[in-house]
């Protein structure tokens, strides 16, 4: 199947165009918008590009190892070329493979994890390397629910006792995300989007705020999100199973 076979029959402009103007009349413009283009392919990915949006999401390594060199166009200067944000749970297993693939790490779920990641980020930095952005920057997931099917996330505990994040020449520390409740209870959904800017303004009001999806995100607006991750609203409803090459046949 053909990954892709829906670019042509979906309108981008429309769409983005719709959200950025919500964001408008919500007061919120600054709000950035992760576009998460999982199970899409690059000519999706290009579509948005193409429209001036700059931040898509993706959560398998393989799938955006495969993807991204296929997207990347020549003609674009730096300063419009797409910008990388792995949101799935960060795990000590996967964290080596993100330096290089991904500009920023919104779901760091433990510390021993994190430690892999500023390594490996270190070792991969180029000596020659420079950009307006850091290499790699990365957002502390903080589980503020208590559904099983929340993969990863740190406890508050774990970080309201920390007086700093590590950081080194190649990695930056930006914020915090959270998941919103998996029943997308309006009353439930705000407690926690309330609940992790609490948390964030008592360590510091200037980070980031990774939280809302498609189907929440005006919620999280309203409570201070800086960053929302949107996929089926950009994109439709995922393909399903992971794009690959293969797809593209």
């Amino acid at each position: 199947m053909d990954h892709d076979s829906n670019v042509q029959s979906i309108d981008y402009a429309t769409r983005l165009q719709n959200l950025r103007d919500q964001l408008a009349t919500l007061g919120r413009p600054d709000v950035r918008i992760i576009a998460v283009s999982k199970t899409h392919g690059p000519e999706a990915i290009r579509s948005l590009l193409e429209l001036g949006q700059r931040d898509f999401g993706e959560n398998r390594q393989n799938e955006a190892r495969d993807k991204f060199p296929l997207v990347a166009l020549r003609d674009l200067i730096p300063e419009q070329q797409p910008i990388y944000h792995h949101i799935g749970p960060l795990q000590s297993g996967n964290a080596r493979q993100i330096p290089g693939l991904f500009q920023y790490v919104h779901g760091v779920s433990d510390w021993k994890a994190l430690d892999v990641l500023l390594k490996s980020a270190q070792k991969r930095i180029p000596r020659d390397y420079s950009s307006e952005l850091p290499f790699l920057s990365y957002l502390i997931q903080v589980r503020l629910t208590d559904e099983a099917g929340k993969a990863g996330g740190m406890l508050p505990a774990e970080i309201l006792n920390r007086n700093r994040f590590p950081e080194n020449e190649a990695v930056s520390f930006r914020g915090f995300m959270c998941m919103g409740p998996e029943n997308q209870d309006p009353i439930e959904t705000r407690a926690v989007f309330q609940r992790l800017r609490a948390i964030r303004d008592g360590i510091d009001p200037t980070l980031e705020l990774s939280m809302g999806m498609s189907g929440d995100w005006e919620i999280a607006v309203a409570e201070g999100a800086t960053m929302i991750r949107v996929g089926t609203l950009l994109f439709g409803p995922r393909a399903g199973a992971p794009w690959h090459p293969q797809s593209e046949a």
